[in-house]
């Protein structure tokens, strides 16, 4: 089971208070207006936040495939090298033992 690196969780986009502590209104007319200004901008908040989220998604894919990259040219070079061993070897050449 794989570790979790990131959590993304839903916000609640609308639930804020449109009165201060003493109860008085924060907005005097339009409340409507005032209520769908805040959820677009939370909306916007959290689309900003996933939008880094999968930013470091792809830089750590990018990272781990020039590590396999990396891995991949080494192993081709091994394997050249023992094709090239392979390809001058002669068997009639190779003293038998009485």
């Amino acid at each position: 089971m794989p570790f979790v690196q990131r959590v993304v969780e839903p916000k609640f986009l609308s639930r804020t208070s449109l009165r201060d502590e003493d109860g008085r209104p924060k907005v005097t007319d339009e409340e409507l207006q005032a209520v769908t200004n805040c959820t677009l901008s939370n909306a916007l908040r959290q689309l900003a936040s996933l939008v880094l989220l999968a930013e470091d998604i792809f830089s750590d894919l990018t990272s781990q495939l020039q590590e396999i990259t990396e891995r991949s040219k080494v192993a081709r070079a091994k394997i050249e090298k023992i094709n090239e061993s392979v390809e001058k070897y002669d068997p009639k050449k190779v003293p038998v033992r009485k």
